[in-house]
């Protein structure tokens, strides 16, 4: 009997150090996020991210490329507008900041600078699910935007470099949600990671985000779970349905929970190429 509970009470200590271990972990992986978004837009003194009263859209491009086209049509159309961006390729970010020009004619337009640091704000890093604060991406040869963490099968590697990556709930813990409660749309494009992305924002996604376009991609890098089917069987399950928009090219998806919103206010979405 003695043994046994011996067992038990160090069984108990062993979870408990364990668990205490992870919220450590947890702790120092948010500081990480929270220090590389501070120098990128001001935080409140409570640790949350200052936006104007100003704004009342907000949107998430998340893969940018090298000129981030979409947060530029965005911000064309709308004035209350704030976009956070996610680049994880130091080269695709810096281009962006200095001024990205159009490398071929059917690229979208690149953003303009006038934007930086007052309707967009460039995080350099990537989102999913990772047990570290930084992973291995495969920087692709000829077009930098194939970029990813996963093994790309069909594209030439340039280089292999080591980048932060965090979970979308961390982000999505740094947003004031007491001034701005409502996420308006979030694009991904992250070459194989779109599901893994949508997946590590927790219970964020459900309760406040309205629309989400990812990209399919399941055939051209390694260990992918990001088809078509992967996606819709995940995005249903959590409460999504699928909507067809002529503004958007890939799987695009509503949150029912916001069908009085949108009657009320006016939530634009746009992903083309």
């Amino acid at each position: 009997m003695f043994l046994r509970l011996e067992r038990i009470h160090f069984l108990y200590v062993f979870f408990a150090m364990h668990l205490f271990t992870a919220e450590l972990i947890a702790a120092d992986i948010c500081q990480d996020l929270k220090r590389m978004v501070s120098h990128v837009i001001p935080l409140r003194e409570d640790g949350k991210i200052k936006i104007s009263s100003q704004i009342k859209h907000i949107k998430l491009d998340i893969g940018l490329s090298y000129s981030a086209p979409m947060s530029q049509h965005w911000l064309m159309h709308e004035d209350d507008l704030l976009v956070f961006g996610f680049e994880p390729n130091p080269a695709s970010a810096t281009s962006i900041l200095q001024g990205a020009t159009k490398r071929e004619q059917y690229h979208g337009d690149p953003l303009e600078t006038k934007f930086i640091g007052k309707n967009f704000f460039l995080i350099p890093c990537a989102l999913g699910v990772s047990n570290n604060t930084s992973i291995k991406f495969f920087v692709t040869g000829n077009d930098h935007g194939c970029s990813s963490i996963y093994f790309p099968k069909a594209f030439p590697i340039e280089c292999i470099i080591e980048v932060p990556i965090f979970s979308l709930a961390s982000f999505f813990d740094l947003l004031p949600f007491d001034t701005h409660p409502v996420i308006d749309y979030i694009k991904i494009d992250a070459q194989g990671a779109d599901l893994d992305i949508v997946k590590s924002a927790g219970d964020y996604l459900e309760e406040r985000v309205i629309y989400v376009t990812l990209e399919a991609e399941n055939t051209s890098y390694e260990n992918t779970t990001n088809a078509h089917r992967d996606i819709d069987t995940y995005m249903i399950s959590i409460g999504f349905v699928r909507h067809a928009s002529p503004n958007t090219d890939d799987p695009t998806y509503f949150n029912p929970r916001f069908s009085d919103y949108i009657n009320n206010h006016n939530v634009q979405i746009y992903q083309k190429g």
